[in-house]
C-alpha cells in the first residue's frame, strides 16, 4: 500500500496523529452508520466540536492530513483509504454547498495519499448518493427516538456493509432489505429513500437505474410469474408477443415488492433463484437472463411464522432479509403527531397566506390524537387532516377504535385468537361498518381491495 511523505501540520487544530486518528474514527461513526439530523448524529457533532474542534469539511481535511504525517501503518492506511476516506466524502456532500466543492475536497485527499485518486471516482459517486438520500430522509416526519431509529436503519441500508466493495469500484449495493410494519407506517416512504442511493458507483456518473414498485397483492395468481419475470410469445393463451417483467425493465435499479407475504408459492420459488443467481426465466422460455436488480420487499405480517393459509419459503426469508428495517406505529410515537399534522397542512395549504391554520387543525385534532389509536397509522392520520381541512369531523362515524379499556378491553370482547383469524375477523367488522362498501372499508383499513377480498374469503373459510 503506497504510504504519503511525512508532513508538518499547520493547520487551525492542535492534534496529535492519535487524536486526529480518533477524531477521524469518531467521523465514521457519525456519516457511515448514523443517519442525518438524528439526536444520535447531533450527540458525535457536539463530541467532534468539544474534543477534536472538528466543526466543517475544511477540518476533517486536516485532521486527515494530521493522521497521515507519521509514517503511519499499514493497519491505519487500510482505514483511510477505506472508510475515513468515504466518511470524509459523505461529511463533505452533506456540508457543502454544491458537489463541484465536494469534489475538490475528495481531490485534496487523494494529495495527502495518492492511492486515494485510483478510487476518486467511487468516492464522489458515494457523495452524490449521499446527497440523494439526504433529501430524501426529509419525507420521514418525525423527531422521536422511533423515528431517529428508523432513519439510522434507512442510512445504513445504503452506506453501510458494502465499503470494501464500492471503493473498489464493483458492483454497486445490491442487498436485499426487508421493510416491516403495520399498514400506513410508510414502508413505502423508507424503500423510496433507500433507492434515492441506487445512483452508480461508475466514476463517469451515468444516470441511476430505474425505480418500480408493485404490489404484490394486486397481481393474480395466473399472471404473476409473468408480470415479474416476463413471459414469450405463445407461452400461454393471450401471450401474443414477448414480454419483458418487471425484473428486467427494473434491471440496474430497484424493484420494491410490497406485500410480499401474498406471493404464490410459484412465485417464491422464482423469486428466490433470481435472488441466489441473479437471472430470470422468463415464462415459457428455456433461457435465462442476466438481471441486476436490488430488491426491497415489505410486509405488514411476520413471515418467519407459519400460515397454513399463505406458508411463505423461510430461504425465501433469509435472502429477502439480508438487512431489516422496521417502521414504528403512530401510537408508540404520539410525540410525532403534530410535527406529522403541520407537515400535512402545508402540503396542502399555503402557509404564508394562512399562518395559523396548522395550528387551528392541530387544535380540532388534539383530543384525537391523545386517544385515538390510529390503527391506520400515518396514512389514516393524512386523511383526517384533511377531513378537517375540509371542514369535517376528523374520524368517520363507527370509524375503528379499541374497546373502552384500550388492549385489555379488546381481548375481553374477542378472546385471546391467532392473529391471523383477529385481522380477518376485523376487516368483515370493519367492512360491516362501511355498510358493505368495499372500497371504502379497504380505505379505513389501509389496504387495498384485493387484500380486503383475500381476508374475507378466509374469513369465509374460517366459518365453512
Amino acid at each position: 500500500m503506497e504510504r504519503s511523505r511525512p508532513k508538518t501540520y499547520s493547520g487551525p487544530m492542535a492534534l496529535t496523529p492519535t487524536q486526529a486518528r480518533e477524531a477521524l474514527d469518531l467521523l465514521s461513526d457519525l456519516r457511515l452508520r448514523t443517519a442525518p439530523h438524528t439526536s444520535a448524529a447531533a450527540g458525535l457533532k457536539a463530541q467532534l466540536r468539544s474534543r477534536y474542534r472538528l466543526k466543517r469539511p475544511a477540518d476533517a481535511i486536516d485532521a486527515w492530513r494530521v493522521a497521515l504525517s507519521d509514517q503511519p501503518s499499514d493497519e491505519v492506511l487500510t482505514r483511510a483509504l477505506l472508510e475515513w476516506s468515504l466518511a470524509l466524502s459523505l461529511h463533505a456532500a452533506i456540508n457543502l454547498s454544491d458537489l463541484k466543492a465536494t469534489r475538490r475536497a475528495i481531490d485534496e485527499l487523494a494529495g495527502s495519499l495518492p492511492s486515494v485518486g485510483a478510487r476518486a471516482g467511487a468516492l464522489f459517486a458515494w457523495s452524490r448518493r449521499a446527497r440523494d438520500v439526504t433529501e430524501a430522509l426529509a419525507h420521514l416526519v418525525g423527531r422521536s427516538p422511533l423515528m431517529d431509529e428508523l432513519r439510522t436503519q434507512t442510512w445504513r441500508a445504503v452506506f453501510t456493509d458494502d465499503v470494501r466493495k464500492a471503493l473498489a469500484l464493483k458492483a454497486p449495493h445490491r442487498l436485499s432489505v426487508l421493510i416491516t410494519g403495520e399498514p400506513g407506517t410508510g414502508k413505502e416512504i423508507v424503500a423510496r429513500t433507500i433507492a434515492a442511493g441506487r445512483a452508480s458507483l461508475d466514476p463517469e456518473g451515468e444516470a441511476p437505474g430505474p425505480y418500480l414498485a408493485i404490489n404484490i397483492a394486486s397481481l393474480t395468481p395466473q399472471l404473476a410469474s409473468s408480470d415479474l419475470f416476463g413471459h414469450v410469445r405463445g407461452s400461454f393463451t393471450g401471450a401474443a408477443t414477448d414480454r419483458a417483467g418487471l425484473f428486467q425493465t427494473a434491471n440496474g435499479g430497484v424493484l420494491f415488492l410490497d406485500e410480499i407475504g401474498d406471493a404464490p408459492p410459484e412465485v417464491q420459488v422464482r423469486l428466490l433463484r433470481t435472488l441466489q443467481e441473479g437471472t430470470v426465466r422468463p415464462v415459457g422460455s428455456d433461457r435465462e437472463r442476466d438481471v441486476e436488480v436490488r430488491v426491497l420487499a415489505a410486509t405488514n405480517r411476520d413471515l418467519a411464522r407459519s400460515d397454513g393459509a399463505r406458508p411463505f419459503r423461510q430461504d425465501l426469508l433469509e435472502r429477502l432479509s439480508v438487512l431489516r428495517v422496521s417502521c414504528p406505529p403512530l401510537r408508540e410515537r404520539r410525540e410525532d403527531a403534530s410535527e406529522l399534522v403541520r407537515h400535512f397542512v402545508s402540503e396542502e395549504i399555503d402557509l404564508a397566506a394562512w399562518p395559523t391554520l396548522a395550528d387551528e387543525v392541530l387544535a380540532r385534532l388534539g383530543q384525537e390524537i391523545a386517544t385515538h389509536d390510529w390503527p391506520g397509522n400515518v396514512r389514516a392520520l393524512r386523511a383526517a387532516t384533511n377531513r378537517v381541512l375540509a371542514g369535517q369531523p376528523a374520524l368517520l362515524p363507527g370509524g375503528p377504535r379499541l374497546p373502552q379499556g384500550g388492549a385489555e378491553g379488546l381481548i375481553r370482547t374477542i378472546g385471546v385468537r391467532p392473529l391471523e383469524e383477529v385481522k380477518h375477523l376485523y376487516a368483515e367488522a370493519v367492512l360491516q361498518e362501511a355498510d358493505g362498501n368495499k372500497s371504502e372499508a379497504a380505505r379505513l383499513l389501509g389496504i387495498d381491495r384485493n387484500t380486503l377480498f383475500r381476508y374475507l374469503k378466509a374469513r369465509q373459510d374460517q366459518e365453512s
